[in-house]
């Protein structure tokens, strides 16, 4: 292993793209949608009007609540799921934070502060780390001259 530390080095950069595509991609499809309302949504006040709940895993007991929540957009009232459940059932009549579509006032989310970008932003953030230094490593093996043409020219 030790003796081809170099050549391992050398193509380290694949791991390294494969696994950025990957953190890249679950970064996509987990908050595709909530990225499009963090930049380009609405805001407005909704309230919580039921709690939705919702079994973690088939075997488990284990029940979260989704919040249902109504808000008004233009002249039509809307009614959105939140995804980002609790353990609690409390919240039934609180007054809420929404951030909407203008365009499709059914596409809406809770404003929850920083709880907006997990879990996609951080994969999307180590996902972009490592595609850079992939990139970086793919750069330096194309440009860095080829180990023959290195020893033909010290002979």
């Amino acid at each position: 292993m030790l003796a081809n530390r170099q050549r391992i080095f050398r193509w380290m950069f694949v791991p390294q793209l494969l696994t950025a595509a990957l953190f890249l991609s679950f970064s996509y499809v987990t908050g595709k949608v909530h990225a499009h309302l963090l930049l380009h949504a609405a805001r407005t006040t909704g309230k919580i009007v039921a709690l939705k709940p919702v079994r973690m895993q088939k075997r488990s007991s284990t029940t979260i609540y989704e919040p249902l929540v109504e808000f008004s957009a233009g002249d039509h009232v809307y009614r959105v799921q939140e995804w980002k459940g609790s353990a609690s059932s409390a919240g039934i009549g609180w007054a809420v934070p929404v951030l909407y579509d203008p365009a499709n006032p059914s596409i809406a989310m809770m404003d929850r502060g920083l709880s907006n970008w997990i879990p996609w932003a951080i994969t999307f953030a180590i996902g972009t780390f490592l595609a850079l230094v992939a990139l970086k490593g793919l750069f330096v093996r194309l440009l860095a001259p080829s180990s023959a043409a290195a020893i033909a020219s010290r002979t």
